[in-house]
């Protein structure tokens, strides 16, 4: 995250960590060229206006040379809404072009995809016996597929992704049903229901008693 105002980048790096990512801070293009070689990121947020560089010359510094970093660059802009700035973005390597004050939910979709559209096509999670095809949509426990409608698959991708941690049930929400609004807190619990179902062995799903589920492999 790429912000020259410190308490802008945080909130958004906030945002983005209570979705399941690790988020590191640069004040300036300068900062942000020297961690990218230290931290290999998987993609960058970019502020288009800083006082040092703008985005087009991050940009240009990370997409030339023998050793040109292709990662997803999403420019994130306050003033510069002109369509020539969003093309000369685009042009000089850009992933995407944001507003920013654009809805958390489609700042958080346009990040997901442009690391989908970067990952490859097969994908798969493996915890013990269990396998889940991130790709197709798909889980397998040995050998067995488990029939799973979308979200309760969603759930469990989640919870495998980070076995052994506890997630709870305001995160669930947002993520897999895409709202934090209490009233659907049932849909959680009838979630875990149809994964334990699905599974038909204990203790892969626990119940975190004022905090939500985790998940726990079994031999």
């Amino acid at each position: 995250m790429v912000d020259d105002e410190p308490r802008t980048a945080e909130l958004t790096a906030e945002l983005l960590r209570r979705a399941g990512y690790v988020v590191e801070i640069a004040v300036s293009g300068t900062a942000a060229l020297k961690s990218v070689h230290s931290s290999s990121p998987d993609l960058m947020l970019l502020d288009y206006e800083m006082p040092d560089m703008q985005a087009p010359e991050v940009l240009d510094s990370l997409r030339s040379g023998a050793d040109r970093i292709a990662f997803p660059v999403i420019i994130l802009t306050g003033a510069r809404q002109a369509a020539g700035d969003q093309v000369l973005g685009i042009e000089r390597g850009a992933t995407d072009y944001i507003v920013k004050g654009t809805d958390r939910q489609v700042l958080l979709a346009r990040v997901r995809g442009a690391l989908r559209d970067r990952a490859p096509e097969t994908r798969l999670i493996v915890s013990g016996r269990l396998r889940i095809d991130l790709a197709g949509g798909q889980a397998w426990l040995g050998e067995r597929p488990l029939k799973l409608e979308r979200r309760p698959h969603l759930m469990l991708q989640l919870l495998a992704g980070r076995a052994g941690e506890a997630v709870g049930r305001e995160e669930l929400l947002e993520r897999v049903w895409g709202t934090n609004y209490a009233g659907f807190e049932h849909s959680v619990e009838q979630a875990a229901h149809q994964i334990r179902r699905a599974l038909k062995e204990p203790g892969w799903i626990e119940t975190v008693r004022g905090i939500g589920y985790r998940f726990v492999a079994q031999p």
